[in-house]
């Protein structure tokens, strides 16, 4: 009889709640900011991370999921007489995450012995876009579905999610280097806020709008065209330090716009150290992707 262990790292910014009811394990990002180093999801909350990111200056450094983590991981399940694991990883294309747990596992077969299957995943994105996929996984799980089944369907739900994300100040995109203080300085004098679809892996902007209070209608217009059968399915509205009537907003629109639910999480740690504090996005599910 199979006994299956779902897990993800932190970045795929699950609650505690989320986590524990469904069991998922979390295998934590570490990011040193003020001379600290934290574990994402362990030791500090998003809404305290925030602060951070708003009161200082200095760029927080993130670094992949430990090796030690990842071994520590399949060791426990593998202590607790699973007999499959399965892994879903932050987007391949931006961490080493999903490389190193891909080697963690042969040096966990070579140390241990192959009698616990592995499957790892790259989601291919990031936050609630697989956080949500995992899951689903643990649902199906609950439901006394096979491993195979729920490893298929994973790989399948991954290549379905997308996002858009919306920034409200451009000041930290220009303290992390991703935008010139050139144009960062021309956007903030205009008032523009870009908003960037993240899909297959990569954060492309693909529409820029004046002021704050359109960031959140374009998104979810946005989303609306690409959605597939959008009332059959559940969004999310993912948010930083943003005003909670743009959090309001974005789930009334997302509701208007036809979608079956919405559900509202936080953004962790990883995710707003790379896209700035003050930031949202309407996560959804797009068409299959080959």
């Amino acid at each position: 009889m199979e006994k299956i262990c779902i897990f993800t790292d932190s970045t795929s910014d699950l609650t505690h709640e989320l986590a524990e009811r469904w069991d998922i394990d979390i295998v934590p990002i570490q990011i040193e900011a003020n001379g600290r180093v934290y574990r994402e999801y362990y030791d500090i909350t998003p809404q305290e991370y925030w602060k951070i990111l708003l009161e200082n200056d200095e760029i927080p450094r993130t670094s992949q999921v430990r090796m030690e983590d990842l071994m520590a991981q399949y060791k426990k399940a593998k202590a607790a007489g699973c007999t499959h694991c399965v892994g879903v990883m932050i987007n391949a294309a931006g961490s080493g995450s999903f490389q190193t747990a891909n080697i963690v596992r042969d040096m966990f077969y070579e140390e241990c012995g192959k009698d616990m299957t592995i499957e790892l995943i790259d989601s291919e994105g990031y936050t609630l876009m697989y956080g949500s996929v995992v899951v689903e996984g643990a649902r199906l799980r609950a439901a006394g579905a096979s491993f195979d089944e729920i490893v298929r369907t994973m790989r399948h739900d991954v290549k379905c999610m997308e996002a858009y994300l919306g920034v409200y100040s451009l000041r930290h995109l220009k303290k992390s280097g991703r935008i010139s203080g050139g144009a960062a300085f021309v956007g903030e004098a205009l008032g523009l806020r870009p908003i960037s679809l993240v899909c297959a892996g990569s954060v492309d902007v693909c529409a820029k709008v004046r002021g704050d209070k359109n960031v959140v209608p374009k998104m979810v217009e946005l989303a609306r065209q690409r959605a597939d059968n959008p009332a059959e399915q559940t969004a999310y509205v993912v948010y930083a330090a943003v005003p909670e009537e743009q959090i309001a907003l974005a789930e009334t629109l997302v509701m208007q716009a036809g979608f079956g639910a919405v559900e509202r999480y936080p953004i962790g740690m990883a995710v707003t150290t790379n896209a700035g504090p003050q930031s949202i996005a309407v996560i959804y599910r797009g068409k299959l992707r080959e």
